[in-house]
């Protein structure tokens, strides 16, 4: 099932805290983005992030789903475990109702979504049906189950949703909605892009990238910066797909963009802030770069603000990788001079072009909403995320996202696992 089969162990975890009291000792509160599910431990002595998740990576694919509280040895065996209420860490974030959207998207309800594999973190493969006699919609779902991630999703799907139809860039399919209880007021957890086969570009080095590929990235580029004001912010060989129906470069995942020359969500620490070194143009170069050589080590050895592209620009070659197919009859050198005709004539135009609201058909959005005033530890306040051991107690109900490990699947014949994490069992078919 796809992300979590192999991975680092920075990949599947993410710690939350690490803290210490007399009860539990040492501890961290930690995320398990495979089987959504935060899990505290507790250590013999102080440890650092390795030593838990590599304990963690030994044990949490075999604990019962409602445990929520481990102890573990030096050698990482399981001394004890906890299934009680007041040793539950989960955080519940807000989300936004369907009515701060524009009205009349479209909708799906993630008890609607089948998953089909794990694409990354908080990312799915998932399919819906559409009617009697049509096949089903296959979709990527994207959603968040923490607090961290709220702000950056809000910018991120509002602006996904307003980027008009080009056929270069995937486009926003529908909200998820879900609510904590049958009748209870609907909540936006997510939304859905189509999927498009065939791997993205880092993962499928047999396909041929055509010299028009180039030309279709770099006038998209224009498209988006010059024209709507928005700049993706991670233009790179994992966010670019070929679609093999229409043989179109498409760019995807605008978590990480930004309106051109905007400060950023002030009120969320700067979220979709425009960042010179994650210009896309600069992106762009390192992008054929890493194409043409499979040499990642530029951004793998370096943080945006120390890539640069003069550096790669001046190689007097760049050596394909064996493995690499370009176009039949056209030279590195080809895509190179495209490459550079068009960085020298952006240098041209960015020179007086630096805000979002100078381009022609610029797009904007209203802030995250205000976050709810909710009881936190015995007062009301506003906040972006409840403790769930407090809504328990309190009897609220709240969005539930635990699934099984990837470890479990596939799921038997007739089994078929739903976006909330609930196994479902199909009836015989007639017929």
């Amino acid at each position: 099932m796809g992300y979590f089969e192999e991975y680092d162990l920075d990949s599947r975890f993410k710690s939350v805290l690490s803290s210490w009291n007399p009860v539990r000792g040492y501890y961290h509160v930690v995320l398990d983005w495979d089987q959504r599910r935060a899990i505290s431990v507790s250590t013999p002595g102080e440890k650092d992030d390795e030593f838990v998740f590599e304990a963690l990576e030994e044990l949490v694919d075999d604990l019962p789903d409602d445990v929520v509280h481990i102890k573990v040895s030096e050698d990482f065996h399981l001394l004890s475990s906890s299934t009680a209420v007041e040793d539950d860490n989960t955080m519940i974030p807000f989300y936004p109702s369907p009515t701060d959207f524009p009205p009349r998207l479209p909708t799906v309800r993630r008890d609607q979504l089948t998953e089909i594999d794990r694409l990354g973190v908080q990312t799915d493969h998932t399919v819906y049906e559409l009617g009697p006699g049509q096949p089903p919609k296959h979709v990527v779902f994207k959603y968040y189950l923490n607090e961290g991630n709220i702000a950056m999703f809000w910018h991120e799907i509002n602006c996904t949703l307003r980027i008009p139809a080009h056929p270069n860039i995937v486009p926003f399919d529908r909200l998820v909605v879900d609510s904590a209880t049958p009748g209870s007021p609907e909540k936006v957890v997510g939304f859905t892009t189509p999927f498009v086969a065939g791997g993205t570009i880092l993962d499928n080095v047999s396909r041929i990238f055509k010299l028009d590929h180039l030309k279709q990235l770099t006038t998209t580029i224009d498209y988006l910066n010059l024209q709507l004001g928005i700049v993706h912010g991670d233009i790179c060989l994992w966010n670019l797909l070929i679609d093999v129906e229409t043989d179109q470069l498409k760019i995807f995942d605008f978590n990480m963009g930004a309106k051109l020359g905007w400060e950023g969500d002030e009120a969320h620490q700067g979220v979709y802030g425009y960042d010179e070194d994650r210009n896309d143009v600069k992106l762009a170069i390192f992008t054929l770069y890493e194409l043409i050589t499979r040499d990642l080590s530029f951004r793998e050895e370096n943080y945006p603000h120390e890539l640069d592209a003069a550096v790669v620009l001046a190689m007097p070659a760049w050596e394909p990788h064996p493995d690499v197919r370009l176009e039949e009859g056209v030279e590195v050198a080809e895509y190179r001079r495209v490459l550079e005709e068009w960085v020298a004539k952006r240098k041209e135009v960015d020179a007086g072009f630096g805000s979002y609201e100078q381009a022609p058909e610029s797009i904007d959005w209203p802030s995250l909403p205000e976050f709810p005033v909710v009881e936190f530890v015995g007062s009301m306040t506003k906040r972006q995320s409840q403790m769930r051991q407090e809504m328990i107690k309190r009897g609220e109900p709240f969005m539930k996202w635990q699934r099984p490990p990837t470890r479990r699947l596939p799921l038997p014949e007739g089994q078929r696992l739903l976006a909330t994490g609930e196994i479902i069992r199909d009836g015989p078919k007639e017929g």
